[in-house]
């Protein structure tokens, strides 16, 4: 979603105006959220998305429960996407152009496809604009989020002793989400309200309104977008508020609501399957690290490692020496950058998906990442499945997304709660859809 400032040049409606123009519909305003404005247009290419997301998934959506999920994604880009930009976060063409690669490699297309897929039938400058916004939100959110996460050793290896214990057969659970925005300290008022949509969204999942049409209209949850529908989920990343429900319910069965620190949450639960456990994949790398400063630039640190590279590829040297030689990595630099094995949950979102997408062997390209430019050798790939270490490294990971889920919803309610935001859009005004919020503190990110 590109940002418009709300100042409208006024000197080209005078010009069209003087030049007798005929008249031309104008993109009106859809919504205010502080100093910005989402548009009109914005918002019906957003609600398109969620109506085609919906019919992908064989789902009935009315349009005015996938317009209200659109806005809210939008609103909540916007928050991100400002909050980003306060704190000097931007994505320079170079690298929006090595994420788009990075990105069609994991997902074994073209970044024309990618492009395509995010903003349909829009310019390529608009396509190119609309990734842009969307990375830099997502990739702002987890740095944001990651931050907030500790995980004890106490935690780690409590769980790892239970999925050694389970085996290799583990339930996965197709869950649908609601949640009700509600802050930890409400007003009288805003806990009435929230216990009132609950109230409805009750009622009409009990009348038989599907669960994607009540998602859609009701939930804050990002996956409103997709009708609430989170898919597969194995037991042990099943939220721990609600397993123990989840555990004895049966498919079609309405759990909730359950109160959280953000608001009021609903799931259900769908299908239940019984799958064998995902392996755990080590990966052995060795890297090269350079820091950027105001003396090496991004583009003079990335042709830097493109001369290293080739270098390496000449017998000029091996990698292991080039990584003693230049690596800014302390910590690795000395024993030629050799990392071990790892699992990629531990990296650097951008360095780990790099990493993933080699093969044995291969050095990548140069790829930025929070902490600088890297070049990645990949020497091997381990699958462990029975090891103790197996075991803690994939309890880590799972802790982590629970975390991490947990606290990526605190954080965006707190950035809610620091906004100003005002609906305009009347076909959600018409539909009695309240989403306005008025400024009440601001929020420690």
């Amino acid at each position: 979603m590109i940002i418009k400032k709300l100042l409208i040049s006024a000197a080209a409606v005078a010009v069209a105006a003087a030049a007798h123009a005929a008249p031309v519909v104008l993109d009106r305003t859809a919504a205010v959220v502080n100093n910005d404005i989402i548009l009109e247009s914005e918002l019906n290419a957003a609600t398109k998305q969620v109506l085609t997301n919906a019919s992908r998934q064989k789902v009935a959506l009315d349009p005015i429960a996938a317009r209200k999920a659109a806005m809210e994604h939008l609103i909540t880009n916007t928050l991100v996407l400002q909050l980003a930009k306060e704190r000097g976060v931007d994505l320079t063409d170079m690298q929006l152009d090595q994420a788009l690669q990075e990105t069609a490699a994991k997902n074994q297309t073209t970044p024309e496809k990618i492009l395509n897929d995010v903003a349909p039938g829009a310019s390529p400058a608009a396509q190119r604009e609309s990734f842009r916004n969307e990375f830099m939100v997502n990739e702002f959110r987890r740095s944001g989020v990651r931050s907030r996460i500790v995980i004890s050793d106490a935690e780690i290896n409590s769980l790892a002793k239970q999925l050694k214990d389970r085996g290799s057969i583990e339930p996965r659970y197709h869950l649908g989400l609601i949640v009700i925005p509600l802050a930890a300290n409400p007003t009288e008022a805003q806990y009435n309200q929230a216990q009132a949509q609950a109230a409805e969204v009750k009622k009409e999942l009990k009348a038989g309104t599907s669960f994607a049409s009540v998602a859609a209209r009701f939930s804050a949850d990002a996956s409103a977008a997709n009708g609430g529908d989170l898919g597969y989920i194995p037991e042990t990343r099943v939220p721990m508020a609600f397993l123990p429900a989840v555990v004895k319910a049966k498919s079609g069965d309405l759990i909730g609501p359950v109160r959280s620190p953000i608001g009021l949450h609903f799931m259900k639960l769908f299908d239940v399957s019984n799958d064998a456990v995902d392996p755990v994949k080590t990966y052995d790398a060795s890297h090269i690290l350079l820091k950027t400063s105001i003396i090496l630039s991004d583009e003079a640190a990335k042709a830097q490692l493109e001369r290293i590279k080739r270098d390496i590829e000449n017998g000029q040297y091996s990698f292991a020496d080039a990584a003693r030689k230049y690596s800014d990595d302390g910590g690795s630099a000395s024993s030629g950058g050799d990392l071990g094995y790892q699992v990629p949950g531990i990296f650097d979102p951008q360095f780990a998906r790099a990493m993933v997408a080699l093969k044995k062997g291969q050095i990548s390209d140069p790829i930025r990442s929070s902490f600088g430019w890297h070049l990645i050798l990949l020497k091997d790939v381990k699958v462990d499945t029975g090891s103790d270490q197996a075991y803690k490294s994939r309890a880590r990971e799972i802790l982590y997304e629970r975390a991490f889920r947990e606290q990526s919803g605190l954080w965006e309610q707190q950035l809610r709660d620091s906004a100003f935001v005002h609906i305009t859009d009347p076909q959600l005004l018409e539909a009695g859809i309240n989403m306005e919020h008025r400024q009440e503190n601001t929020p420690s990110l």
